[in-house]
This record gives structure tokens, C-alpha cells and sequence, in this order.
């Protein structure tokens, strides 16, 4: 029996011994020529794009013994050697990696350090753009145009993504070439031309979150509008010849925005025309023309003739602006032909379809 176990043990010994020199053979190779002593590798590193071109930021940590820094791409056959100097500590290096065509890359990275040793390889992705995604931008697209009395304005419809930016260049009201830029978060946007100005626009992007580079689009054309609409936030109509303040809502309704409020003359006792409303315009206004509005499907009100005077006097000087008849609609337009000017504005009705009966609902001003 004590033979067997003596055996028994001398056959484990060279079991063991035998499958020690296995495991040996395996790591041989690496053994050869003594231990593999690395670089610091990259801690990380991005690729953030451009046109034709790309940004590389490395980070590298303790990397104050690392030389040079290596990137190739297009599986190699394209490469730069970057001279580096970290220091002690979280460092980083910019590098601009240009001509590049319009395409993904894959970026093989490593370093090597003062002693010729070489770190293991970093990989990273990144994208150059150029005329293709150029060619697929398209300008914001323009809702509406308008005019104020201090401002040409744009109202935009929401932008496409990618878009960071609108510009519009146009001739000033000092004849001067401007080009001012409006961020795409902005629907509405106000800048300094006259009406009837031919303004340029075009849209800015960017291909990724981040971006060296942006993309413009070609310059499209519009224009503002000929003439503006009169703020009439501040008008109030004085004094009228006569009126019925119950039916329709009596001069207040003059300037009210509502076109289904009117202010009508005076009835039981009727009293015939002529008929005349004045209204202060808070400021001597540089009007174009006139719109007025009689009361919705009713024909009553016929001639109109706009004075305009710095005095509220109904019976001071007033210098006619125009004069006008109404067709078959409930609108007329009437220019400022004598170029008159004043504060005060007087709406006179000489006449009507059915005498002594007009009404008129509302009435615009327009500058140029």
C-alpha cells in the first residue's frame, strides 16, 4: 500500500512539472528580450468638425515625458507627427488636421516619449464636411414682410436644424451697406431700412453640435413692403358733428381695430350732412394715404375727404389731404396727394347714399 501511494505521488510531481513548462512556452515570446514598457497612451480625444477640415483635442494625464503625438488615417496611408510638450498633471493639445475630403475617418492615435517607447493605440471617429452638405442647405423660409414707421420687419418660419443663424443685408436709412445677424431663435426681427427696400438674406449652419466651421447658404431677395401701417395706439377721436352713440358705439368706435363697431350719425332727431369726426394722432404723422371702412354691408356713407391741421379746431385751418367715393365695397383708399401734414386728422362726409343717414367703422393711416 505505501507503494502505491509513492506512485501515486511521484506521477502528480511531473504532472505538475510538465504543465508548468506548458504555461511557460506560452508567455515565451513575450518574455524574449526582457518587459514591454509602454508610452502613456491618450486619456481621450475628439474630432470636431469643419469644412475640409478637423479639429483634434487630445487630453493626456502625467504626459510631461511624451515627445510626439501620432495620427494616422485612411488605414494608414495618411498620417502627422505631432512635436508635444504636456505637463504634469490633466493637459491637452489642439491640433487642425486640413484637406481633408468630404467623408467619415477612422483615427488610429498613440504616443511616443523621450525614452523611443510607444503607447498602445487610441481610436476615434470623426467627420469632414464640404460642398455635398453645402449644396443640401436651404435658406429660412420668410412667412411675411412688414413696414413700421421706425423699421423694416421680417417674420421667419421655424428653422431647419443645423440652422444657428439668419443674416439679412440691405441699404440703411443713412445709405450706408449693413449686414446684421439674427440668431434662429428669433421669429420676428426688426432692422434699420425704409419702405420698398430690396433686402438679401441667407441662413448660417452648422454640421454638428459643436463646429469649427459654418455653412452658409446663397443669398436669396426679398422686399419690404412700399409703406407701413400708422400706429394708432395713441389716436382718440375728439369731437364729432353729431352721432347715436347707442347704435354702433358711437366716434370711440373711429379707431377701436373693430371693424364690426361704427360710428354713426345722428338719427331721431335726423340730422343731415354734412358730417365730420377729428381725431388727435398724438404726433404730426408722415402719411401716405388713407383707408377708410364704412359699417359692414352698409351703403350709407358716400364722399370722404381727409383734412389734416395742427389744430383739434373744427373750424380752424385744415389743409385737404384727399378725397374719395366709395364703389360697391366697404373699403376705400385715399392718398395724401397735396402731401399735407398736421397732428390732427378730419374726417369730413359732405353727402350720403341714403341722406341724411352715414356710418363709418374704421380708419387707417399709411407712411412711406
Amino acid at each position: 500500500m505505501k507503494y502505491i501511494l509513492h506512485v501515486f505521488s511521484f506521477l502528480c510531481i511531473v504532472t505538475a512539472v510538465a504543465s508548468c513548462d506548458k504555461f511557460t512556452d506560452i508567455h515565451k515570446e513575450y518574455l524574449e528580450g526582457g518587459e514591454i514598457i509602454y508610452a502613456v497612451k491618450p486619456d481621450s480625444v475628439v474630432f470636431i468638425a469643419g469644412k475640409e477640415r478637423l479639429m483634434m483635442r487630445l487630453w493626456m494625464e502625467n504626459a510631461q515625458n511624451i515627445k510626439e503625438v501620432i495620427v494616422s488615417w485612411n488605414s494608414g496611408q495618411d498620417s502627422m507627427v505631432i512635436p508635444a510638450k504636456f505637463k504634469t498633471g490633466l493637459d491637452s493639445l489642439e491640433v487642425m488636421l486640413g484637406g481633408l475630403a468630404e467623408k467619415s475617418y477612422s483615427f488610429n492615435i498613440y504616443t511616443m516619449d523621450n525614452f523611443g517607447h510607444r503607447s498602445l493605440t487610441y481610436t476615434q471617429f470623426g467627420a469632414a464636411y464640404g460642398a455635398g452638405y453645402a449644396g443640401s442647405l436651404q435658406n429660412r423660409r420668410i412667412k411675411s414682410t412688414s413696414l413700421t414707421e421706425t423699421a423694416g420687419e421680417i417674420e421667419w418660419f421655424s428653422p431647419a436644424e443645423g440652422m444657428i443663424a439668419n443674416e439679412v443685408k440691405f441699404v440703411n436709412r443713412r445709405g450706408t451697406d449693413t449686414i446684421v445677424r439674427f440668431h434662429a431663435d428669433s421669429f420676428n426681427v426688426a432692422f434699420d431700412a425704409p419702405g420698398g427696400t430690396e433686402f438679401q438674406f441667407r441662413s448660417l449652419y452648422i454640421p454638428e453640435e459643436e463646429s469649427i466651421d459654418t455653412f452658409a447658404t446663397d443669398w436669396g431677395t426679398d422686399k419690404l413692403p412700399d409703406f407701413y401701417t400708422i400706429d394708432r395706439s395713441e389716436w382718440e377721436a375728439l369731437e364729432v358733428s353729431d352721432e347715436t352713440a347707442s347704435d354702433g358705439g358711437g366716434k370711440a368706435a373711429l379707431v377701436d381695430g373693430n371693424l364690426g363697431s361704427y360710428w354713426h350719425s345722428q338719427w331721431g332727431p335726423d340730422i343731415d350732412p354734412p358730417h365730420w369726426a377729428i381725431i388727435d394722432m398724438a404726433s404730426a404723422k408722415n402719411i401716405a394715404y388713407f383707408t377708410i371702412y364704412r359699417r359692414p354691408g352698409n351703403t350709407d356713407a358716400k364722399t370722404a375727404r381727409f383734412y389734416l391741421g395742427d389744430s383739434p379746431d373744427p373750424n380752424g385751418a385744415w389743409t385737404l389731404a384727399g378725397e374719395g367715393v366709395f364703389g360697391s365695397g366697404d373699403m376705400m383708399s385715399v392718398d395724401n396727394t397735396n402731401h399735407a401734414s398736421g397732428r390732427y386728422l378730419k374726417i369730413y362726409l359732405p353727402d350720403s347714399n341714403r341722406s341724411p343717414f352715414t356710418s363709418i367703422a374704421e380708419i387707417y393711416a399709411y407712411g412711406q
